[in-house]
């Protein structure tokens, strides 16, 4: 189990050394100009303890009455200046929060709240944190989904890529709420892929998660033959989908598995992950001419 960590505590690199050392992986801190957000130097020291970051964005979120259109324009237009001001790549994620108990006809103002976010933020993908009913009523609004035990009633989605399940304990002398990485939750390291293509050949059984794509259960429709963008890829299943940058649906790619390259992969790397040796991998990718140059972004077959 992959752990992750969120707080408000601005990161010595002593701290962020010691959570590594605790076996955190993740770490979520704020974006702002606050007394709990972090800035460029705090950056460089989380991702050089080999933590990876994620961003969140709130400013308050913890009553009903802050989710309105006006509010997530404002959110959305401050949240990427933020983001821009610390360095954050373009295209990974930034989460926005409802901190408080949603239900019924109130999730109304939640999606307006989240759908003007999603109009102002241009370079970034939105996260929505919340509770199991935010989750589900927010699916088509959000990229990335994070939720909280707290309103959850014992419940998790099954397509959520960070789960949220104790607040408030002391780890190496920091206040941390824990978390679990359920799929790659949109951190600052991930490499974009904006226009990578998968050609379906023939109609393929759709799922919600990779896990359910790679087990071959939960099956909630099919993908017809067809061109798409691949909006992400985990544990050899790719999400593909007809509007880019919008997850759509999980396939297992059956004909062909494909890996995209990452920042500082190496193809000896990628065979040792895969189980499979370097010469394999260029029989199949004729246009790897030099094992020692592939970029990232670039998709692989396996």
């Amino acid at each position: 189990m992959t752990l992750g960590f969120d707080c408000a505590t601005k990161l010595t690199e002593k701290m962020a050394k010691d959570l590594k050392g605790a076996g955190f992986r993740y770490a979520a801190r704020y974006l702002g100009d606050s007394w709990k957000s972090f800035d460029k130097k705090e950056a460089e020291i989380i991702q050089r303890t080999g933590i990876k970051l994620i961003s969140i964005f709130q400013k308050s979120a913890n009553k009903l009455s802050y989710f309105t259109e006006k509010q997530g324009i404002v959110d959305g237009k401050d949240a990427e200046k933020w983001a821009k001001a610390v360095g954050q790549p373009e295209g990974t994620a930034i989460y926005f929060a409802v901190d408080c108990d949603v239900a019924g006809k109130q999730m109304q103002l939640i999606q307006a709240y989240f759908s003007a976010i999603k109009k102002q933020l241009s370079s970034y993908k939105v996260g929505i944190y919340g509770s199991y009913a935010v989750m589900y009523a927010l699916r088509d609004y959000a990229d990335y989904f994070w939720q909280t035990y707290a309103w959850s009633r014992g419940e998790i989605a099954p397509f959520i890529h960070m789960y949220q399940h104790e607040n408030n304990i002391i780890i190496e002398g920091v206040n941390i709420d824990r978390n679990r990485i359920m799929q790659e939750p949109g951190y600052w390291g991930t490499e974009v892929v904006k226009m990578s293509k998968y050609t379906v050949r023939q109609e393929t059984d759709a799922f919600l998660t990779a896990a359910d794509a790679k087990s071959g259960q939960n099956k909630r429709g099919t993908v017809k033959p067809g061109t798409y963008t691949i909006f992400n890829t985990s544990q050899g299943m790719i999400n593909v989908t007809t509007v880019a940058g919008k997850p759509g649906s999980w396939i297992n790619p059956q004909e062909e598995m494909i890996h995209i390259v990452s920042s500082g992969e190496t193809l000896t790397k990628i065979a040792k992950t895969y189980g499979t040796t370097i010469s394999a991998i260029q029989a199949k990718n004729p246009q790897i001419k030099n094992i020692n140059l592939i970029y990232t972004g670039q998709v692989i077959k396996i």
